[in-house]
């Protein structure tokens, strides 16, 4: 069970971090076919916060969203190395 984000639209669990692949062209538009996991591959920090990139295992899709409050910030850097190599 993935509680709600607090400040902004969670898309991503905040334990793992993985996505599902369900918008296509605009954030929210669940029009997507694909459907598939999506995993964190890289992030960059900015003085608005951690945005996220992901990547779909399917069909290759990149995507970007802001992290959570309370994402598990401190696993991030190893999970996005783990899926950034896998999925390459």
């Amino acid at each position: 069970m993935i509680p709600p984000a607090k400040w902004t639209c969670r898309n991503h669990c905040p334990y793992c971090f993985v996505s599902l692949h369900l918008d296509d062209k605009i954030p929210g538009d669940r029009k997507s076919n694909c459907k598939w996991k999506m995993f964190p591959i890289e992030y960059i920090i900015a003085n608005w916060g951690i945005k996220i990139t992901f990547k779909c295992e399917k069909c290759g899709h990149i995507h970007k969203n802001k992290s959570a409050e309370d994402d598990d910030i401190i696993k991030l850097d190893e999970i996005a190395k783990k899926y950034k190599e896998l999925l390459s």
